[in-house]
């Protein structure tokens, strides 16, 4: 195989690849929130994980 047919080969992986990145992506989008499905941040009370995006600290 030559070093042309690789490199095509290699982009056209890359392509499908980000393709079905991006189109996971936005069906994740529009999915709805299930009816049940309640708000973790309104019950947390904050933990020693400083980083999540829940933690009271980050509010301020």
């Amino acid at each position: 195989m030559s070093d042309v047919a690789r490199i095509f080969i290699a982009i056209g992986i890359m392509v499908v690849l980000i393709a079905l990145y991006i189109g996971s992506y936005v069906l994740n989008k529009r999915t709805k929130k299930p009816d049940g499905c309640t708000e973790i941040a309104s019950s947390c009370t904050g933990c020693a994980v400083t980083t999540c995006s829940h933690n009271p600290a980050k509010e301020e």
